[in-house]
């Protein structure tokens, strides 16, 4: 199986859960849906309008841009918590502890009935391929991906980029798709079980610091 990772504030997941699952940026800003927003908003500019395509314009899933889809990464320990952990993310209030992992498989969404592709690097970035068969998961950089050390190097200066490849759902994510939640700390895990009481689908909570930086 192939997990893949959505952050998100902890106090965005009563929202979540109201509506069933993740929803995309762009429905997500026109009914002000997030409580915490976790992201830059220069970002968040630029995901709005991206378009999802290939390389050569060709279609792929439903096309549109970046902000009509739920994003996930193949991995944990992202620059963008990084930049979260570091206090670089305006706007943003809370520590690193206050952000939450749900977590999926790309084999589970394909499986499923949404629309999705993925990336081999960050999706905003110009030279980021999409793609929309699982067997082309091997052009993703799987070394880099599992490499707690994701910086720029003089041999390599697109280790960044690559880090941060993406799994995208087109319009919304639903909550049964969910398998797993990390968190921090047993606190945090205390608050998520008592979220979910009233779910009908209730992943399991697990600690999990070695997903978070020191």
């Amino acid at each position: 199986m192939t997990p893949i990772y959505h952050m998100t504030h902890i106090e965005n997941v009563p929202q979540i859960l109201a509506e069933g699952g993740l929803v995309c940026d762009a429905e997500a800003a026109k009914r002000k849906l997030c409580k915490q927003s976790i992201a830059h908003a220069e970002l968040k500019e630029r995901r709005a309008t991206r378009p999802v395509e290939k390389l050569f314009f060709g279609q792929i899933a439903a096309g549109g841009v970046l902000a009509d889809y739920v994003p996930f990464y193949f991995t944990t320990r992202s620059p963008m918590l990084y930049a979260i952990k570091g206090g670089y993310v305006e706007h943003f209030k809370g520590r690193q502890s206050d952000v939450v992992y749900l977590v999926s498989s790309a084999e589970a969404v394909a499986e499923s009935k949404v629309i999705w592709c993925f990336t081999n690097g960050h999706a905003v970035e110009g030279v980021t391929e999409f793609y929309d068969d699982l067997s082309d998961l091997k052009k993703v950089d799987w070394e880099v991906i599992r490499d707690w050390s994701w910086k720029n190097t003089l041999a390599d200066l697109d280790r960044k980029r690559r880090k941060q490849a993406e799994f995208l759902v087109h319009k919304r994510f639903p909550w049964e798709l969910i398998s797993r939640i990390g968190v921090l700390n047993r606190a945090k895990a205390a608050l998520m079980a008592k979220l979910l009481e009233k779910s009908g689908h209730r992943p399991s909570v697990t600690v999990e610091p070695e997903w978070y930086y020191n």
